[in-house]
Protein backbone atom coordinates (compact mmCIF):
# COMPACT_ATOMS: atom_id res chain seq x y z
CA UNK A 1 0.00 0.00 0.00
CA UNK A 2 1.01 8.24 -5.57
CA UNK A 3 -4.31 12.71 -10.89
CA UNK A 4 -10.11 16.89 -18.32
CA UNK A 5 -12.90 16.63 -15.07
CA UNK A 6 -16.52 17.85 -16.64
CA UNK A 7 -18.07 20.69 -15.05
CA UNK A 8 -19.70 18.25 -12.54
CA UNK A 9 -16.30 17.35 -10.97
CA UNK A 10 -16.63 14.11 -12.30
CA UNK A 11 -14.04 12.87 -14.90
CA UNK A 12 -15.47 12.24 -18.48
CA UNK A 13 -14.96 8.80 -19.55
CA UNK A 14 -12.77 9.55 -22.86
CA UNK A 15 -13.51 8.80 -26.45
CA UNK A 16 -10.49 6.13 -26.64
CA UNK A 17 -11.86 4.36 -23.80
CA UNK A 18 -15.29 3.72 -25.17
CA UNK A 19 -13.58 2.72 -28.73
CA UNK A 20 -11.38 0.33 -26.40
CA UNK A 21 -13.95 -1.06 -24.43
CA UNK A 22 -16.27 -1.14 -27.88
CA UNK A 23 -13.73 -3.14 -29.63
CA UNK A 24 -13.83 -5.88 -26.33
CA UNK A 25 -18.13 -5.89 -26.68
CA UNK A 26 -17.99 -6.87 -30.44
CA UNK A 27 -14.93 -8.15 -32.06
CA UNK A 28 -15.68 -11.66 -31.38
CA UNK A 29 -13.63 -14.20 -29.47
CA UNK A 30 -12.16 -17.91 -30.06
CA UNK A 31 -11.28 -20.10 -27.62
CA UNK A 32 -7.59 -19.75 -29.04
CA UNK A 33 -7.77 -15.88 -28.18
CA UNK A 34 -9.40 -16.60 -24.64
CA UNK A 35 -6.72 -19.03 -23.58
CA UNK A 36 -4.05 -16.37 -24.94
CA UNK A 37 -5.69 -13.60 -22.64
CA UNK A 38 -5.99 -16.09 -19.58
CA UNK A 39 -1.97 -16.25 -20.28
CA UNK A 40 -1.41 -12.65 -20.64
CA UNK A 41 -3.69 -11.95 -17.45
CA UNK A 42 -1.37 -14.46 -15.69
CA UNK A 43 1.64 -12.86 -16.53
CA UNK A 44 0.58 -9.44 -15.06
CA UNK A 45 0.25 -10.77 -12.00
CA UNK A 46 3.74 -12.32 -12.24
CA UNK A 47 4.89 -8.92 -13.00
CA UNK A 48 2.76 -7.16 -10.29
CA UNK A 49 4.16 -9.71 -7.70
CA UNK A 50 7.42 -9.12 -8.76
CA UNK A 51 6.97 -5.24 -8.84
CA UNK A 52 7.26 -4.52 -12.69
CA UNK A 53 3.90 -2.83 -12.74
CA UNK A 54 5.06 -1.27 -16.15
CA UNK A 55 5.24 -4.58 -17.62
CA UNK A 56 1.87 -5.80 -15.73
CA UNK A 57 -0.16 -2.84 -17.80
CA UNK A 58 1.08 -4.09 -21.11
CA UNK A 59 0.00 -7.81 -20.57
CA UNK A 60 -3.31 -6.24 -18.88
CA UNK A 61 -3.75 -4.67 -21.97
CA UNK A 62 -2.82 -7.49 -24.41
CA UNK A 63 -4.38 -9.85 -22.57
CA UNK A 64 -8.20 -7.43 -23.60
CA UNK A 65 -6.67 -7.42 -26.54
CA UNK A 66 -6.78 -10.76 -27.10
CA UNK A 67 -10.32 -11.30 -26.67
CA UNK A 68 -13.59 -9.53 -27.54
CA UNK A 69 -17.22 -10.79 -27.56
CA UNK A 70 -19.24 -10.16 -24.68
CA UNK A 71 -17.68 -8.19 -21.60
CA UNK A 72 -17.39 -10.54 -18.60
CA UNK A 73 -16.02 -11.51 -15.29
CA UNK A 74 -12.55 -12.37 -16.60
CA UNK A 75 -12.27 -8.87 -18.66
CA UNK A 76 -13.64 -7.08 -15.96
CA UNK A 77 -10.93 -8.41 -13.41
CA UNK A 78 -8.21 -7.38 -15.57
CA UNK A 79 -9.42 -4.21 -15.73
CA UNK A 80 -9.21 -4.12 -11.98
CA UNK A 81 -5.69 -5.29 -12.22
CA UNK A 82 -4.73 -2.66 -15.29
CA UNK A 83 -6.08 -0.09 -12.48
CA UNK A 84 -3.62 -1.26 -9.78
CA UNK A 85 -0.86 -1.93 -11.34
CA UNK A 86 -0.77 1.73 -13.52
CA UNK A 87 -1.52 3.24 -10.22
CA UNK A 88 1.45 1.25 -8.42
CA UNK A 89 3.45 2.65 -11.22
CA UNK A 90 3.01 5.73 -10.58
CA UNK A 91 0.24 6.32 -13.61
CA UNK A 92 -2.68 7.49 -11.16
CA UNK A 93 -4.24 9.21 -13.80
CA UNK A 94 -4.26 6.25 -16.26
CA UNK A 95 -5.89 3.91 -13.54
CA UNK A 96 -8.73 7.07 -13.31
CA UNK A 97 -9.36 7.12 -17.03
CA UNK A 98 -9.39 2.93 -16.25
CA UNK A 99 -11.97 3.02 -13.53
CA UNK A 100 -13.53 5.88 -16.41
CA UNK A 101 -14.15 3.13 -18.77
CA UNK A 102 -15.08 0.54 -16.18
CA UNK A 103 -18.29 2.96 -14.59
CA UNK A 104 -18.72 3.87 -18.56
CA UNK A 105 -19.63 0.48 -18.91
CA UNK A 106 -21.11 -0.58 -15.94
CA UNK A 107 -22.78 2.90 -14.10
CA UNK A 108 -24.10 0.38 -11.58
CA UNK A 109 -20.14 -0.43 -10.99
CA UNK A 110 -19.96 0.13 -6.66
CA UNK A 111 -16.35 -1.48 -6.41
CA UNK A 112 -15.21 1.12 -9.57
CA UNK A 113 -16.24 4.01 -8.01
CA UNK A 114 -14.91 3.13 -4.97
CA UNK A 115 -11.68 2.60 -6.36
CA UNK A 116 -11.54 5.73 -8.55
CA UNK A 117 -12.27 7.83 -4.99
CA UNK A 118 -9.09 6.17 -3.48
CA UNK A 119 -7.30 7.31 -7.07
CA UNK A 120 -8.59 10.39 -6.47
CA UNK A 121 -7.43 10.64 -2.77
CA UNK A 122 -3.89 10.10 -4.19
CA UNK A 123 -4.31 13.21 -6.41
CA UNK A 124 -5.73 15.20 -3.84
CA UNK A 125 -8.61 15.45 -4.89
CA UNK A 126 -11.27 15.01 -1.84
CA UNK A 127 -14.20 16.47 -3.42
CA UNK A 128 -13.79 14.16 -6.33
CA UNK A 129 -12.89 11.54 -3.82
CA UNK A 130 -16.20 12.05 -1.82
CA UNK A 131 -18.29 12.10 -5.02
CA UNK A 132 -16.84 8.80 -6.17
CA UNK A 133 -17.63 7.38 -1.81
CA UNK A 134 -20.88 8.67 -1.97
CA UNK A 135 -21.90 7.06 -4.97
CA UNK A 136 -19.81 3.71 -3.95
CA UNK A 137 -22.41 3.71 -0.80
CA UNK A 138 -25.50 4.75 -2.91
CA UNK A 139 -25.04 1.49 -5.21
CA UNK A 140 -23.52 -0.60 -1.58
CA UNK A 141 -25.49 0.93 1.04
CA UNK A 142 -25.47 -2.43 3.12
CA UNK A 143 -21.55 -3.31 2.83
CA UNK A 144 -20.35 -2.12 6.41
CA UNK A 145 -16.79 -2.64 5.06
CA UNK A 146 -17.06 -0.41 2.04
CA UNK A 147 -17.86 1.83 4.96
CA UNK A 148 -14.88 1.16 7.22
CA UNK A 149 -12.48 1.00 4.31
CA UNK A 150 -13.42 4.83 3.17
CA UNK A 151 -13.16 6.20 6.74
CA UNK A 152 -9.29 4.57 6.93
CA UNK A 153 -9.16 6.12 3.22
CA UNK A 154 -9.66 9.05 4.63
CA UNK A 155 -8.03 8.97 7.35
CA UNK A 156 -4.54 8.35 5.99
CA UNK A 157 -4.99 11.50 3.91
CA UNK A 158 -6.00 13.76 6.81
CA UNK A 159 -9.42 13.84 6.32
CA UNK A 160 -10.52 11.51 9.10
CA UNK A 161 -12.93 14.36 10.41
CA UNK A 162 -14.87 13.29 6.71
CA UNK A 163 -14.22 9.97 7.11
CA UNK A 164 -16.18 9.71 10.36
CA UNK A 165 -19.25 10.67 9.02
CA UNK A 166 -19.32 7.14 6.74
CA UNK A 167 -18.67 5.79 10.03
CA UNK A 168 -21.73 7.41 11.27
CA UNK A 169 -23.65 6.17 8.23
CA UNK A 170 -22.31 2.51 8.84
CA UNK A 171 -24.84 2.25 11.76
CA UNK A 172 -27.91 2.68 9.32
CA UNK A 173 -27.06 -0.89 8.17
CA UNK A 174 -29.38 -3.37 10.21
CA UNK A 175 -28.09 -6.98 11.17
CA UNK A 176 -27.87 -9.31 13.87
CA UNK A 177 -25.69 -11.46 12.49
CA UNK A 178 -22.44 -12.35 13.87
CA UNK A 179 -20.50 -10.56 10.75
CA UNK A 180 -22.48 -7.93 11.71
CA UNK A 181 -22.04 -7.37 15.12
CA UNK A 182 -18.34 -7.82 14.24
CA UNK A 183 -18.23 -5.05 12.14
CA UNK A 184 -20.04 -2.75 14.45
CA UNK A 185 -17.44 -3.89 16.47
CA UNK A 186 -14.74 -2.29 14.46
CA UNK A 187 -16.67 0.94 13.64
CA UNK A 188 -16.84 1.26 17.61
CA UNK A 189 -13.30 0.48 17.74
CA UNK A 190 -12.44 2.88 14.85
CA UNK A 191 -14.35 5.77 16.71
CA UNK A 192 -12.28 5.10 20.28
CA UNK A 193 -15.75 3.84 22.11
CA UNK A 194 -14.20 0.55 23.27
CA UNK A 195 -16.72 -0.13 25.49
CA UNK A 196 -19.16 -0.72 22.88
CA UNK A 197 -16.41 -2.43 20.37
CA UNK A 198 -15.87 -5.18 23.32
CA UNK A 199 -19.73 -5.77 23.53
CA UNK A 200 -20.57 -5.91 19.72
CA UNK A 201 -17.39 -7.94 19.34
CA UNK A 202 -17.92 -10.49 22.28
CA UNK A 203 -21.33 -11.34 21.09
CA UNK A 204 -20.12 -11.91 17.21
CA UNK A 205 -17.45 -14.67 18.75
CA UNK A 206 -20.43 -15.32 20.99
CA UNK A 207 -22.25 -16.04 17.78
CA UNK A 208 -19.69 -18.01 15.84
CA UNK A 209 -17.55 -15.62 14.38
CA UNK A 210 -13.68 -16.62 15.82
CA UNK A 211 -11.95 -13.91 13.71
CA UNK A 212 -13.90 -11.66 16.05
CA UNK A 213 -10.82 -12.27 18.34
CA UNK A 214 -8.61 -10.37 16.64
CA UNK A 215 -10.40 -6.93 17.13
CA UNK A 216 -11.37 -8.14 20.71
CA UNK A 217 -7.01 -8.25 20.63
CA UNK A 218 -6.74 -4.61 19.28
CA UNK A 219 -9.72 -3.13 21.98
CA UNK A 220 -8.24 -5.11 24.67
CA UNK A 221 -4.60 -3.76 23.72
CA UNK A 222 -5.58 -0.06 23.23
CA UNK A 223 -7.31 -0.06 26.56
CA UNK A 224 -4.54 -1.35 28.06
CA UNK A 225 -5.12 -4.93 29.18
CA UNK A 226 -2.48 -6.63 27.32
CA UNK A 227 -3.41 -9.84 29.20
CA UNK A 228 -6.43 -10.01 27.56
CA UNK A 229 -5.13 -9.02 24.41
CA UNK A 230 -2.73 -12.04 24.25
CA UNK A 231 -5.10 -14.38 25.14
CA UNK A 232 -7.47 -13.10 22.35
CA UNK A 233 -4.42 -12.76 19.47
CA UNK A 234 -3.51 -16.27 20.76
CA UNK A 235 -7.32 -17.54 20.21
CA UNK A 236 -7.32 -16.36 16.93
CA UNK A 237 -4.48 -17.77 15.94
CA UNK A 238 -5.26 -20.84 17.26
CA UNK A 239 -8.51 -20.75 15.46
CA UNK A 240 -6.80 -21.28 12.31
CA UNK A 241 -6.68 -18.03 10.90
CA UNK A 242 -2.95 -17.24 11.42
CA UNK A 243 -2.02 -14.12 9.96
CA UNK A 244 1.21 -11.73 10.16
CA UNK A 245 -0.84 -9.00 11.60
CA UNK A 246 -2.11 -11.31 14.41
CA UNK A 247 1.46 -12.55 14.95
CA UNK A 248 3.06 -9.50 15.12
CA UNK A 249 1.25 -8.25 17.58
CA UNK A 250 1.90 -11.07 19.36
CA UNK A 251 5.34 -10.82 19.07
CA UNK A 252 5.46 -6.99 19.95
CA UNK A 253 3.55 -8.09 23.27
CA UNK A 254 6.67 -10.76 23.69
CA UNK A 255 8.81 -8.03 23.39
CA UNK A 256 7.21 -5.88 25.59
CA UNK A 257 7.65 -8.10 28.50
CA UNK A 258 11.04 -8.96 27.26
CA UNK A 259 10.43 -12.29 26.22
CA UNK A 260 12.45 -12.17 23.19
CA UNK A 261 13.14 -15.77 22.32
CA UNK A 262 8.73 -16.24 22.10
CA UNK A 263 8.77 -13.49 20.01
CA UNK A 264 11.16 -14.69 17.78
CA UNK A 265 8.99 -17.71 17.24
CA UNK A 266 6.17 -15.63 16.44
CA UNK A 267 7.76 -13.23 13.96
CA UNK A 268 9.61 -16.78 12.33
CA UNK A 269 5.99 -17.93 12.10
CA UNK A 270 5.03 -14.14 10.46
CA UNK A 271 7.36 -13.87 7.60
CA UNK A 272 6.96 -17.58 6.74
CA UNK A 273 3.55 -16.94 5.33
CA UNK A 274 2.58 -16.29 1.81
CA UNK A 275 1.28 -13.03 2.97
CA UNK A 276 3.04 -10.01 5.11
CA UNK A 277 1.96 -6.84 4.71
CA UNK A 278 3.75 -5.84 7.66
CA UNK A 279 6.48 -7.35 6.28
CA UNK A 280 8.79 -4.26 7.09
CA UNK A 281 7.64 -4.18 11.19
CA UNK A 282 8.27 -7.94 10.83
CA UNK A 283 12.15 -7.71 9.55
CA UNK A 284 12.79 -5.10 11.86
CA UNK A 285 11.53 -6.52 14.96
CA UNK A 286 13.20 -9.95 14.00
CA UNK A 287 16.75 -8.00 13.79
CA UNK A 288 15.96 -6.55 17.71
CA UNK A 289 14.91 -9.83 18.99
CA UNK A 290 18.25 -12.04 17.39
CA UNK A 291 20.19 -9.55 19.24
CA UNK A 292 18.38 -9.65 22.62
CA UNK A 293 18.68 -12.90 22.68
CA UNK A 294 22.76 -12.86 21.57
CA UNK A 295 22.48 -14.18 17.98
CA UNK A 296 24.24 -11.57 16.30
CA UNK A 297 25.61 -13.74 13.46
CA UNK A 298 21.65 -14.09 12.97
CA UNK A 299 20.74 -10.65 13.06
CA UNK A 300 23.81 -9.26 11.19
CA UNK A 301 22.09 -11.87 8.19
CA UNK A 302 18.53 -10.14 8.81
CA UNK A 303 19.49 -6.56 9.00
CA UNK A 304 21.27 -6.96 5.54
CA UNK A 305 17.99 -8.21 4.27
CA UNK A 306 16.27 -5.30 5.52
CA UNK A 307 18.58 -2.43 4.19
CA UNK A 308 18.79 -4.01 1.25
CA UNK A 309 14.39 -3.84 1.10
CA UNK A 310 14.14 -0.21 2.98
CA UNK A 311 17.04 2.16 2.49
CA UNK A 312 15.35 4.56 3.69
CA UNK A 313 15.06 3.64 7.41
CA UNK A 314 18.83 5.73 8.73
CA UNK A 315 18.17 4.16 12.07
CA UNK A 316 18.42 0.41 10.16
CA UNK A 317 21.73 1.57 8.71
CA UNK A 318 23.31 2.45 12.44
CA UNK A 319 22.02 -0.90 13.14
CA UNK A 320 23.67 -2.10 10.15
CA UNK A 321 26.98 -0.93 10.75
CA UNK A 322 27.05 -1.80 15.22
CA UNK A 323 26.32 -5.28 13.52
CA UNK A 324 28.92 -5.32 11.28
CA UNK A 325 31.77 -4.16 13.34
CA UNK A 326 30.59 -6.87 15.82
CA UNK A 327 31.30 -9.61 12.89
CA UNK A 328 35.20 -11.60 13.14
CA UNK A 329 37.54 -9.84 11.05
CA UNK A 330 39.18 -11.93 8.27
CA UNK A 331 42.73 -12.40 8.65
CA UNK A 332 45.22 -11.63 5.59
CA UNK A 333 48.24 -13.95 5.61
CA UNK A 334 51.28 -12.23 4.96
CA UNK A 335 54.28 -14.41 4.19
CA UNK A 336 57.77 -13.55 5.66
CA UNK A 337 61.68 -15.02 5.37
CA UNK A 338 62.27 -17.21 8.34
CA UNK A 339 65.52 -17.22 9.70
CA UNK A 340 66.90 -21.14 7.73
CA UNK A 341 65.48 -19.25 4.37
CA UNK A 342 62.50 -20.92 4.93
CA UNK A 343 58.95 -18.89 4.20
CA UNK A 344 56.64 -18.85 7.19
CA UNK A 345 53.29 -17.20 7.43
CA UNK A 346 52.20 -14.52 9.80
CA UNK A 347 48.63 -13.39 9.87
CA UNK A 348 47.14 -9.92 10.93
CA UNK A 349 43.91 -8.64 11.09
CA UNK A 350 42.78 -6.08 8.55
CA UNK A 351 41.98 -2.73 9.39
CA UNK A 352 38.68 -2.26 10.96
CA UNK A 353 36.09 -1.44 8.44
CA UNK A 354 33.76 1.44 8.65
CA UNK A 355 29.78 0.56 8.43
CA UNK A 356 27.85 0.85 5.43
CA UNK A 357 24.40 1.65 4.99
CA UNK A 358 22.49 -0.01 2.08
Amino acid sequence: MEKAKMGNGKRAWSLAAAVALFVVLFSGCTSAKKQQELIYRQQGIGFMQEGRYEEAVLAFEQALGECGGRVGETEIDICYYKAAAQCAAGDVAGAIETCDALIGYNEEDAKAYYLRGCLHLQSAQVDQATEDFDAAVRLNASDYELYIEIYENLASCGNAEKGAEYLEQAFSVKGDSAQAHAFRGEIYFLQGQFENALQELKTALDAGDLTANLMLGETCEAMGDLTSAETYYQAYVESGEADSDALGRLAVLAMGREDYGTALTYLVQALGLEETPNKRELLRNEVVCMEYTGDFEGAWTAVQQYVTLYPDDLDAQREYIFLKNRQPRPETATALPAENGDTETETEPEETEQGEGA
